[in-house]
């Protein structure tokens, strides 16, 4: 199986995402994981790591949901004592 090693899902907000900045126009949309399968499936990846894109206790349990909703979604988190 294949893997992508690096993907991020938010739900874009500019307060909560701030370090997306003007250049990065192209991000400031709401990246989830039914848009990101579709690609991930025409390409033959079977399954991705989830990242943080915000260092909180919130955005690590809100990654597990997903991967607890999505199959093809492993997740990776910065927070002690959750892991």
């Amino acid at each position: 199986m294949r893997i992508d090693a690096h993907q991020h899902f938010w739900m874009y907000s500019p307060q909560e995402y701030g370090w997306i900045n003007s250049d990065m126009a192209v991000l400031k949309k709401d990246r989830l994981p039914d848009d990101l399968f579709i690609l991930l499936e025409s390409v033959g990846i079977g399954a991705t790591v989830a990242v943080q894109a915000r260092q909180t206790l919130a955005e690590t349990s809100w990654l597990l949901e997903l991967a607890d909703q999505h199959d093809f979604i492993n997740v990776a988190g910065r927070h002690f004592g959750v892991f």
